[in-house]
């Protein structure tokens, strides 16, 4: 395993016990200090003309978004001959099945005291799928320059969409924060488990085929 596979693996497993921490805590009905404390943090910053803007965030982040989006990079790459390309609709797939589950399970309220809070689907679903993308960046023919840009643009997308559902008193932080560790360990772990690209060993890099 190389040096970039046991780090991504070292990710997942944090992000993994995290989440699992989190949802722990979330069954048992616990709330941190600091989910109440950005409760009321929000609604000091709350401001008609943000509205229009969290709620566009918060739109892409829905399924109604993700899932064509999905459909639309899934035949794209297909198109394109991609090897990842037949992954894509497992990916989405086995996402909302984590995330609904949890939610089923967990099944802690929300600031408004609807159900399913933990975890942040939105939030979940959204690191899956551009982090996905970002992870697409990084194994494309792109430019340094151009991998960078398009994944400070992404990140800065996925801190959005999880900052509107705060906003909109949505999701306490910590379900947005498990919303963050889910998707993250699952993204992880599914790219290791569908990444077989051939690595380079020390004894092949050094030597030549006979």
């Amino acid at each position: 395993m190389d040096a970039t596979r046991r780090a991504a693996l070292l990710v997942g497993i944090v992000s993994g016990l995290a989440y699992l921490i989190l949802a722990v805590l979330a069954f048992s009905q616990h709330f941190f200090d600091l989910d109440h404390a950005t409760v009321a943090l929000m609604s000091s910053l709350r401001d008609p003309r943000l509205k229009s803007l969290m709620e566009a965030l918060t739109g892409l982040g829905s399924g109604w978004a993700l899932i064509p989006l999905s459909l639309a990079t899934f035949l794209w790459l297909r198109h394109r001959g991609h090897p990842v390309a037949k992954f894509v609709p497992l990916m989405v797939l086995g996402a909302y099945v984590v995330f609904a589950l949890s939610k089923w399970f967990v099944g802690r309220p929300r600031p408004r005291m609807s159900g399913y809070g933990f975890p942040s689907a939105h939030t979940f679903g959204s690191v899956v799928f551009f982090g996905g993308l970002i992870y697409l960046l990084w194994t494309s023919g792109l430019g340094r320059a151009s991998r960078w840009t398009g994944t400070v643009a992404l990140v800065l997308l996925i801190v959005g969409i999880a900052f509107s559902r705060l906003y909109l008193r949505s999701h306490w932080l910590s379900d947005v924060i498990g919303g963050v560790a889910g998707g993250t360990a699952y993204l992880v772990f599914f790219l290791l488990a569908v990444d077989r690209r051939p690595r380079p060993s020390g004894r092949s890099a050094t030597t030549s085929a006979p």
